[in-house]
């Protein structure tokens, strides 16, 4: 389904000054739906996130505004506003109460890391989530990259301060989207180029060494927010390009120390991760998000997922899962809701099971089907029993992954039911083409095309239920 994204500007008043800024903004999704704030780093705006934004918002309102001095937003003269990280969380304050956002994740980028830190701090009580995307908390995730801008805040002088000028050229600019990917054909040039179109515009030069020489201050409010991570515990989601020159993976690491059940993930990208790895971000964004932020889901619409609360026309399939598991699986329970649905599920498996696709390529097709509907527990099920059929270690955890496998046969497989779902059906000639290159038939497609079908259905539900993957189903 496509999303429209809407692009306004919204008038607040500074804080600080009294005076009106006039802010950019883009936003997407349902009104009423869970918020997601996207604040952006330098030397960008909130056009880093237009990919992230469609992903998002076909679930939550997302709303990602240019800070002042960036994008499309007022850029007052230093003189007149003031640019410190401080004042731009204060004006960030102000436009999420003029946008009219309650409660919101905060997803956090760069320059926006230090910025929704300190507005976590000021309101703890309306962050939901906490999502960080190369936003450094912590000393050792800053490089070398940083020594010329600490010369300058050990010794603030005119010459430190034009040393820092090769930050703002256009050959930087580009550096830090091309710096560390493997195919920068990927990288759309607009978005260094728009990106050098502001940096360029008159004035805008001394708003960023400004704030380069008040970053200082955000190494000074780190144990701030390192107290706001320990008191409040906000669920927290590091996601980081891995090979970013400016701030190393040891900082997305580091959230551990004070949040003990944060999730942290890599990708192989550099600084700006989002123009080249946007759809494996969103991929592990938009379950943590499900897990943390969702309202309406889990316990909210299921209640307990055992057979206390199951009805008792489910007693017999439960039987059956017993056989076929061991134990009756959380997925079960939910299923269960409506006992013919379970009846149906279960049918369908063993109709699955009678199909031309061996037992491992079956297992497969579901994991495959299951990774490109964001489905952990589908995922942690099939990896689990794929090696019980047979798969070799390397491949259940290509499965758990969501890796290319190392048989060409089984990748085909993998492929193929990938396409199903990323084309919502309309498979081309070109996957048609491969899976017959590896062998198979238009028995064995329509037998994959069956195992997405039902993974279809079970992926929902627990979606739905917000299952918890059972311990027999763990890596």
């Amino acid at each position: 389904m496509s999303v429209q994204t809407t692009h306004r500007h919204v008038t607040v008043t500074d804080p600080a000054s009294g005076s009106a800024l006039n802010l950019f903004y883009r936003e997407a999704g349902p009104a009423h739906a869970p918020a997601v704030l996207l604040l952006h780093g330098f030397p960008s705006s909130s056009h880093q996130y237009r990919r992230l934004i469609e992903r998002l918002a076909t679930k939550y309102r997302v709303v990602a505004p240019d800070l002042p001095g960036f994008g499309f937003s007022d850029a007052p003269a230093p003189a007149a506003f003031g640019y410190t990280f401080d004042h731009l969380a204060q004006v960030t304050e102000a436009f999420a109460d003029a946008v009219g956002l309650g409660r919101y994740a905060l997803y956090l980028f760069d320059y926006g890391a230090p910025v929704g830190f300190r507005v976590a701090t000021q309101r703890p009580e309306r962050v939901t989530a906490l999502i960080s995307q190369n936003g450094n908390a912590y000393e050792e995730g800053l490089s070398d990259g940083w020594q010329p801008i600490r010369a300058y805040w050990k010794e603030p002088t005119q010459a430190n301060r034009d040393a820092l000028r090769g930050f703002l050229q256009a050959g930087t600019t580009q550096f830090q989207y091309m710096h560390g990917e493997a195919d920068t054909s990927l990288i759309a040039p607009e978005s260094y180029t728009l990106d050098q179109y502001f940096l360029d515009r008159p004035g805008n030069d001394e708003i960023q060494l400004d704030l380069l020489g008040d970053y200082q201050s955000n190494l000074a409010a780190y144990p701030a927010f390192h107290e706001y991570f320990r008191t409040h515990q906000p669920p927290t989601l590091a996601v980081w390009g891995k090979n970013d020159p400016f701030f190393l993976p040891a900082g997305a690491e580091a959230f551990r120390r004070d949040l003990p059940a944060a999730e942290i993930r890599f990708v192989d990208g550099g600084h700006f991760p989002l123009e080249s790895h946007a759809d494996e971000v969103a991929d592990i964004v938009v379950p943590f998000l499900a897990r943390h932020i969702d309202t309406e889901h889990g316990a909210a619409l299921f209640g307990a997922l055992d057979a206390t609360s199951a009805p008792a026309e489910a007693n017999a399939h439960f039987d059956t899962m017993r056989q076929v598991f061991g134990f009756v699986p959380n997925l079960g329970y939910a299923l269960a809701a409506d006992p013919a649905v379970l009846g149906a599920y279960l049918g369908w498996l063993q109709a699955l099971g009678s199909s031309s696709l061996s037992p491992v390529a079956q297992q497969v097709a579901m994991a495959a089907a299951s990774h490109a509907n964001g489905a952990a527990y589908g995922v942690a099920v099939h990896a689990t029993l794929a090696g019980a059929v047979g798969a070799p270690a390397v491949i259940t955890q290509a499965l758990r992954d969501g890796v290319a496998l190392q048989d060409p046969a089984l990748e085909a497989v993998r492929r193929f039911a990938t396409a199903i779902v990323s084309k919502r059906t309309q498979v081309s000639d070109a996957d048609i083409a491969d899976l017959k290159a590896a062998g198979y038939d238009r028995a064995a497609a329509v037998a994959i095309a069956m195992a997405v079908a039902g993974k279809t259905l079970v992926n929902t539900v627990a979606h739905l239920a917000q299952t918890e993957i059972d311990a027999g189903f763990q890596a």
